[in-house]
């Protein structure tokens, strides 16, 4: 809901700005490139364009007159002013989404990523932050949170360091709600309270501020201090009247009464919820709904949870806005379905809805990872030193334009000796210049993806956790014949499948380059099995964390690594995990 009010907030101004041509429309104003370009080259760092004669101006163009101002006007600003570059890039940007809010991400990541280039190649701190929070704003419109959450924090921290002043209210709801979607829960929690503006009017947005905080400390396992922040929401509400939020809030305050096993209290708060929710704020009333289902299931009235997931499943597939919240809340519905089918023995059902489950779980734990900060600000690392790299490639190639020109006046001036010398020093100069920088573009990369592999096997684990925990709940059940197909399901569902050990195998060899061939050609009979035990070894994982990640049981993990130290013929005295990490 928070994302979903700053996604509001950014259209209305986008939206108000850029379509105010259907006003003026009958105007007809020539537009002079370097007239605009001007305008952009007169923008000092901490500025971005405002002026709404050029909305209008473009908007009563048609689409082949709009493409050859931006390009022309481009072309003016491109080669000697790179703050100017960005700013533009930025309005065009702005004016791309606002005549199409749906435009393709991959056409605006380009424009965006030449927009961090064209700040870059400014070497201008303060632009470079704002670029960043720029960046990060658009992001939000996409829910790449991934992007968004590490460039608004680097920009909030860039301005907070040059010009402070710069940074408003919003800039930190905006962020405290970013990192609370990354999961930086104590970092959404630091930056939300810088955004509080201690003022009780209607316009104060301090009530989403204490919300976010609240839901950071309960996520974070602080009931008691996410309790204190719900108690203010709610303060706050009744005091200004809003009511949308005061059940926004409620729902919190029911998971936490859930949580401290005050059922009577929990249920009726979902209750209110639901009642008071359904027609404007559809997409919680679903999620009071599921949380309903929860404490139906642990009064085994069956019946009455399967029709409140029914609903709640319905709201959310058939919900006008989905975003990521949507599907943590479908999530959340599919499991709990899931184990009710459990309940009452249907296990086709039960099945399918675990299948479900286990799809979305996967795919929200991928964007979970991708919103890491730590991996996310390795990308960003590695694409500055890219940069980088680029601008001093830019330089040789300037380096050589000035050589060929002393060159020249070398020979009219007989002195070709000395410049040439002089001119070599520096050509060795830039050249270990870029072997170091690329050099570190690679050590980040691998860093990059060792993060990733990292996050991949946790997921492995995570996974069969999960089916572990399911299959010994059906274990202990005595109805064998009726759970026997459903076992069989579980069994057969053991990771690695193929899929896994490719994606595995991809990103690990990115990070040990040669590993399987090394051995492969040292041992040429080693098994398949043997290999992926080789592999889990060079990672230094436990035979049980083996055996989760295999489908198999530790006696089988320990069976394949005593054949294996036999396919390599290692004495009692070998170490097999030192051996195999000279590979």
């Amino acid at each position: 809901m928070r994302l979903k009010f700053l996604l509001k907030a950014f259209f209305v101004i986008v939206l108000w700005i850029g379509f105010q041509s259907s006003i003026v429309r009958a105007q007809s104003t020539a537009i002079l490139y370097d007239d605009w370009a001007e305008k952009f080259q007169e923008l000092t760092s901490e500025q971005n364009f405002t002026d709404e004669s050029l909305f209008r101006n473009l908007s009563s163009l048609d689409s082949l007159e709009v493409n050859r101002f931006l390009l022309e006007t481009e072309k003016q600003i491109r080669s000697e002013y790179p703050n100017a570059l960005a700013k533009f890039l930025f309005f065009k940007v702005q004016f791309m989404l606002a005549k199409n809010p749906h435009l393709d991400f991959n056409t605006i990541l380009g424009l965006l990523n030449d927009m961090l280039l064209a700040a870059y190649e400014s070497q201008d701190e303060l632009l470079i932050g704002q670029t960043y929070r720029n960046f990060a704003f658009i992001m939000v419109h996409f829910q790449r949170y991934d992007f968004a959450a590490p460039y608004a924090l680097g920009g909030v921290q860039l301005v907070e360091k040059i010009k402070p002043k710069l940074i408003q209210p919003f800039d930190y709801l905006m962020l405290g709600g970013l990192l609370f979607e990354a999961r930086n829960y104590e970092e959404a929690i630091f930056y939300a309270k810088k955004g509080l503006t201690g003022t009780e009017s209607k316009e104060s947005k301090d009530h989403i501020i204490f919300n976010t905080i609240g839901q950071s400390f309960e996520r974070l396992n602080q009931l008691d201090s996410a309790k204190s922040y719900y108690n203010l929401v709610d303060s706050i509400c009744d005091l200004n009247g809003h009511r949308l939020w005061k059940y926004i809030n409620l729902q919190n305050i029911g998971e936490i009464q859930f949580k401290e096993k005050n059922i009577p209290a929990a249920k009726e708060s979902f209750r209110s919820v639901y009642k008071n929710g359904i027609d404007e704020v559809s997409e919680i009333a679903a999620k009071s709904l599921v949380w309903l289902a929860k404490i139906q299931l642990q009064e085994n009235n069956l019946d009455s949870a399967l029709s409140s997931l029914d609903e709640a499943e319905f709201i959310l597939k058939n919900f006008s806005d989905r975003r990521l919240q949507t599907e943590y809340f479908l999530e959340d519905s599919y499991f709990t379905k899931l184990v009710a089918f459990e309940k009452l023995g249907l296990s086709d059902s039960s099945s399918f809805y675990f299948r479900k489950y286990l799809s979305l779980h996967d795919s929200l734990a991928h964007l979970a990872s991708l919103a890491d900060l730590s991996v996310v600000q390795t990308r960003i690392d590695h694409a500055e030193k890219t940069y980088n790299l680029g601008l001093l490639k830019v330089e040789k190639y300037k380096a050589e334009q000035r050589r060929n020109a002393i060159i020249v006046a070398i020979l009219v001036f007989s002195a070709i000796g000395f410049t040439y010398f002089n001119w070599q020093k520096k050509r060795l100069q830039y050249k270990n210049k870029i072997t170091t920088l690329e050099k570190e573009a690679k050590e980040s990369e691998i860093k990059t993806v060792k993060n990733q592999l990292k996050s991949f096997t946790n997921q492995l684990l995570e996974k069969a956790k999960l089916l572990e925990e399911l299959e010994n709940e059906l274990d202990s059940k005595n109805e064998a014949e009726l759970h026997s197909e459903y076992l069989a399901k579980l069994n057969s569902s053991r990771i690695l499948t193929d899929k896994d050990w490719s994606e595995f195998k991809l990103l690990f060899e990115k990070v040990y380059p040669g590993f399987f061939t090394s051995i492969k050609e040292k041992f040429p009979t080693i098994t398949p099995a043997e290999m992926r035990i080789s592999a889990l070894i060079r990672l230094q994982f436990s035979a049980k964390e083996m055996a989760d990640i295999l489908g198999v049981s530790v006696d089988s993990a320990h069976k394949t690594r005593q054949r294996l130290r036999q396919r390599m013929e290692l004495s009692s005295d070998t170490n097999l995990e030192e051996f195999i990490s000279n590979f």
